[in-house]
């Protein structure tokens, strides 16, 4: 069994050029005795650095949190210990990214929203079948109360019930749960992990940062690349995934071809957008 957090982020306005409404979802996957020791050493790494027991951790963190008054220094330590906490517990991640503004552009955020879910439950049922395990899927709680937390529970119940036209149901065992962030650490990584990676490739320096740790615990699929498994950049932008996080390849497992990246003639070959 693979417990499955999920969370989603947005970049508006993305320093590197060429790109516009970043729309993002993504899951951090646990194996199942994982949970607990995870949850444990995020427990000592707010210990070691002064952090609140009560303390939610957020990417944004609110205004008048410990965090938000602690400066950048101690932000920096937490990200990166929690992804090195990640990396050290055999989590795997699965981001989708979608540029609102090249794609869908005649659907509003709540109908891209639920295709960006589809994709991502695709991938996350792959993932399982690489794996020959099963999952549940939690997300945090609408921000909405309880009429849109049952708006979109409804919403997710056609994809874990009847599948989509490329994965059948299965793999996820119950309709998607939710949980409030502020009591599971997990959701805590989730909203890193998904925030971050849109960071990284917005051009953010706070994303690329972590692009290092990020990429160590993306999925990866049977040709060994995390195009199309650990991250989807939809429209494709093949170049991203070297600029942003240093893969030298692509590749489709399908068809058992791939290429080698930079790609030349492709958006972001010899420049990063970031100029």
């Amino acid at each position: 069994m693979r417990l499955v957090f999920i969370d989603d982020s947005q970049q508006r306005e993305p320093p590197r050029r060429g790109l516009g409404h970043l729309m993002a979802m993504g899951a951090v996957i646990f194996p199942e005795e994982e949970v607990a020791t995870y949850a444990d050493t995020l427990a000592a790494i707010r210990i070691d650095l002064g952090i609140p027991s009560q303390e939610e951790i957020k990417w944004k963190a609110p205004k008048g949190s410990f965090l938000a008054s602690a400066g950048g220094e101690v932000a920096g330590a937490l990200r990166a210990r929690m992804l090195e906490a990640a990396i050290d517990h055999q989590v795997r991640s699965i981001v989708v990214v979608i540029d609102h503004s090249a794609s869908y552009t005649q659907r509003n955020q709540a109908e891209v929203g639920r295709e960006i879910l589809k994709w991502l439950f695709e991938r996350v049922s792959m993932l399982l079948d690489d794996y020959d395990d099963i999952g549940i899927m939690i997300a945090d709680k609408p921000g909405g109360g309880s009429a849109e937390e049952g708006r979109w529970l409804a919403d997710t119940l056609c994809i874990t019930g009847d599948g989509t036209e490329y994965v059948e149901p299965g793999k996820i065992v119950l309709p998607i749960v939710t949980a409030p962030s502020h009591h599971v650490p997990h959701l805590q990584l989730a909203d890193l992990v998904v925030a971050s990676t849109t960071a990284a490739i917005a051009g953010r320096k706070s994303g690329l940062d972590l692009a290092p740790k990020l990429v160590k615990i993306m999925h990866r699929h049977s040709l060994g690349d995390v195009n199309g498994a650990g991250l989807v950049i939809f429209p494709p932008k093949y170049n991203l995934y070297y600029q942003a996080f240093g893969e030298t390849g692509c590749s489709k497992p399908g068809r058992n071809t791939g290429f080698v990246l930079p790609v030349k003639g492709h958006p972001y070959y010899d420049d990063d957008g970031l100029g």
